[in-house]
């Protein structure tokens, strides 16, 4: 019987075995894919971080108009927005006039969410106040971002009329 002798090059000598570079070139590849995979799931959770804390403004906005057209305890309500440099920023429900002893609710933003400058300037505050029976309020606008990603923004509305939108 003769034996079949592989010489380098032939197609008998390239189906024997695996190199080390096609090793290192599949491993590259899979960590480049890994690399994408974790980074669209993060922005994607922060995403949604914004996207709730969006939500639950707007559901306390929407108390605090419902608590003035109701006169819960006698007094107007609303929201007071802080966009503080030294903590994090935060948001809180109120009646009459804001000060932590008539605040009802006081909430922390995410690491990842803040107040927009345009809207609220670090270090400044706003109120969004809601009038008893009627539930109107100043018009103005409460801009959030993602502080990873600026361009990823939300903007609520808060009408005249009392209307609040998202």
């Amino acid at each position: 019987m003769a034996k079949a002798v592989m010489r380098r090059g032939t197609a008998a000598f390239a189906k024997r075995g695996t190199t080390v570079l096609e090793l290192v070139t599949i491993l590259a590849v899979a960590t480049i894919l890994a690399g994408i995979v974790v980074l669209n799931l993060t922005n994607r959770k922060r995403v949604s971080e914004l996207s709730t804390t969006t939500v639950q403004i707007v559901a306390l906005l929407r108390e605090a108009q419902s608590r003035s057209m109701s006169q819960a305890s006698g007094a107007s309500w609303g929201v007071h927005f802080e966009n503080a440099t030294t903590s994090a920023p935060a948001y809180a429900l109120f009646a009459a006039s804001y000060s932590p002893s008539t605040r009802t609710g006081y909430y922390r933003l995410s690491p990842f969410v803040g107040y927009a400058a345009s809207s609220i300037p670090p270090g400044a505050s706003k109120d969004v106040i809601f009038s008893q029976l009627t539930g109107t309020a100043a018009s103005t606008t409460i801009s959030l971002y993602l502080r990873s990603t600026p361009d990823v923004s939300s903007t609520i509305r808060i009408a005249s009329s009392g209307a609040v939108t998202y």
